[in-house]
């Protein structure tokens, strides 16, 4: 029993989760925390946002590659949180009929504003979208060659949300997070829209809090393989992983500097959970970056490396901070609620957000994100269980995060759609980097 709540405290602390495992005394020399609000509602308008009607219809191709690059290209557009995908059932037979033709008077009487036509067949993808607006002339008209359907259409979507933002979309990229359930817990990664799942470790113990190198072809992770929480890296393909930072306590909450020279974590060897850099090929101490009799812990570089945000209760509650690269001058960033944890910058630099988890007043977790210049918050998730521990698509546009409702859920948190794309225990989603398409 003894040794079971010890690992419960360790994650509760490496995770900044602070979950009443063990009371967090305030220091008689702690500064008084300024009042503090409670976090914001969502109040949705009964119009709530409209998104792009986008019409998939059937593929032409061989049956198999046809039926994978329709349900493809509609998931994909789904998860996207830009595209409200309409139902093919409501499509007359005529225009299931059109094939690669295109008639725009036709397709908008059903209501579309954009159509996907696609030809599939052994790993070869042709690809149009037409924008009814525009007329019959397919906008985009391209072909992809390669082993596999699903890679093909994630390329094609990819362009087609350019299209429409002038950003290249990032679908094709991993998300790595801890499987949770009966037994040990792996890691585990899948295609951001919950294709190709795997498992990259087989440990057979509690491994958690994975995190993306910034190529993408390692991940750190926290392993009680040895009995104690050490941290990991394994490949990102999967493999036979090794130990990279083994002091005795806390190796835990990996967070990569953008350059991959540096890993920020919690260690607890001197007594204290502080934070601290390591070289990520040895585990070599480079430096200590908190000095307070508070925990500190879930570090996030800024996307320039330049800052890390992480979360400390050295004013009480968990509440997030920020200070520089190298350690000290931290000042707290959240005044809205009283328990803030697992905070996530944004990769994007012309977006000063960090996404974070928040306890709101009625003792329920949610995501969020802050401005960290107008300290703004702003509300993710509400009314659909407890939501926590988000981490952002590589291009900055949408959020990943674990769901009391079981597995992972991926939202836009500028048009507030929100997509299931993993069922199953889950916990502490790592988005890795773009594609290199």
């Amino acid at each position: 029993m003894m040794v079971l709540r010890k690992r419960l405290v360790f994650l509760a602390c490496l995770a900044g989760l602070f979950l009443g495992l063990t009371p967090l005394a305030t220091p008689a020399f702690a500064q008084k925390p300024p009042t503090e609000e409670d976090l914001p509602m969502l109040r949705l308008s009964g119009a709530g946002v409209e998104l792009l009607r986008l019409a998939v219809p059937r593929a032409e191709g061989d049956g198999e590659s046809a039926r994978t690059a329709v349900e493809t290209m509609s998931k994909d557009g789904d998860v996207s949180g830009l595209f409200q995908v309409l139902d093919p059932s409501s499509f007359p037979q005529q225009l299931q009929a059109e094939g690669l033709a295109f008639s725009s008077a036709l397709w908008t009487q059903v209501g579309a504003q954009a159509v996907v036509k696609m030809k599939a067949s052994g790993g070869q993808l042709e690809g149009r979208l037409f924008v009814v607006a525009r007329g019959d002339t397919a906008v985009i008209s391209k072909s992809y060659r390669g082993n596999d359907t699903r890679d093909a259409v994630h390329q094609f979507i990819n362009e087609i949300i350019q299209s429409f933002t002038g950003v290249r979309g990032v679908f094709g990229s991993r998300i790595a997070f801890a499987q949770s359930g009966s037994g040990s817990h792996e890691i585990g990664s899948v295609d951001m829209d919950g294709g190709h799942p795997a498992v990259l470790t087989k440990m057979q113990s509690d491994c958690l809090l994975p995190a993306y190198s910034p190529s993408g072809g390692e991940i750190a992770f926290t392993s009680y393989l040895k009995d104690n929480p050490d941290l990991w890296i394994v490949s990102a393909g999967g493999g036979r992983a090794r130990r990279v930072s083994k002091h005795p306590g806390m190796n835990t909450g990996a967070s990569w500097s953008p350059d991959g020279g540096s890993i920020v974590l919690t260690l607890s060897h001197e007594g204290n959970a502080e934070l601290y850099r390591i070289s990520p090929t040895d585990g070599s101490i480079q430096g200590r970056l908190t000095n307070s009799p508070s925990i500190d812990s879930s570090p996030t570089f800024s996307p320039d490396g330049s800052q890390v945000a992480f979360v400390s209760n050295r004013q009480g509650s968990p509440q997030i901070f920020v200070m520089g690269a190298t350690g000290g001058g931290a000042r707290r960033v959240t005044y809205q609620g009283k328990y803030n944890q697992t905070p996530r910058w944004n990769p994007d630099p012309k977006k000063p957000l960090i996404a974070f988890t928040g306890r709101d007043e009625r003792g329920v977790f949610d995501v969020f994100t802050i401005d960290v210049k107008s300290q703004q918050v702003s509300r993710i998730t509400q009314g659909k269980g407890s939501n926590l521990d988000p981490s952002w698509s590589p291009d900055g546009r949408l959020l990943v995060y674990a769901s009391s409702r079981g597995g992972l859920f991926v939202a836009n948190p500028e048009t507030r759609h929100e997509v299931q794309i993993t069922r199953g225990g889950a916990s502490s989603p790592s988005w890795g980097p773009a594609p290199k398409h």
